[in-house]
């Protein structure tokens, strides 16, 4: 572990949604790509134990994933402490490190919040822009938006990202749903039924059955 830095000190972010479903693999797929047209060299870290998303990951974008497992890293700071340890030594390699929670961002084990999305983001100090799916919603978005960045005051939520939303919907409502939540927009995904990754019990299909 290299010693003299801090998670602090990595360009970093992580995905996150109100719950699975939301888009969250589909952007930061997108997201990964776009950051290695631009000539970077980004990695990848998975929240939890999910073993699918990652190969997406490696096996579309070429991009090395990792996961962070604040469960099977050991309970309270002993797993946060591993968690920092392990995007220390991967992210330090790349220029910056991309995170992708898992359900919603407060699902942890059982009904609590432990191992969940937020408390590896509070871990590791990293900010937070969620995914939200804009489908038949207006203003009322911006509750959810809200709700999410204030339901604990060390959220890390600093934006979002609207997904399954045409543009001009977007831009007509950009501005409302950043003045009503606090959050800054960073952008939108059009619906595209052709650009999807089917699900099933234990999640997405994986990259090999596509």
């Amino acid at each position: 572990m290299p010693s003299s830095i801090s998670p602090t000190q990595l360009p970093r972010l992580l995905l996150a949604a109100p719950r699975s479903g939301s888009g969250k693999t589909t952007v930061v797929c997108a997201l990964l790509q776009a950051l290695k047209d631009r000539g970077l060299s980004p990695a990848a870290f998975k929240s939890g134990p999910d073993y699918i998303d990652p190969m997406f990951h490696r096996r579309v974008l070429d991009t090395p994933s990792y996961n962070l497992d604040l469960f099977l890293f050991g309970r309270h700071e002993q797993g946060a402490a591993a968690a920092r340890e392990v995007l220390i030594r991967h992210g330090a390699a790349a220029d910056i490190s991309i995170l992708e929670g898992a359900m919603g961002y407060y699902d942890g084990v059982g009904t609590g919040r432990e191992a969940s999305a937020y408390e590896l983001a509070a871990a590791t100090d990293t900010p937070v822009v969620l995914v939200v799916d804009g489908r038949g919603a207006g203003l009322s978005l911006a509750a959810v938006l809200q709700g999410l960045a204030a339901f604990r005051p060390d959220s890390h939520v600093a934006g979002f990202i609207v997904n399954r939303i045409k543009p001009m919907v977007y831009e007509h409502f950009k501005s409302s749903w950043e003045a009503a939540s606090g959050l800054k927009a960073f952008g939108c995904f059009p619906d595209m039924p052709y650009c999807t990754f089917s699900s099933r019990h234990l999640g997405l299909v994986t990259a090999g059955e596509i």
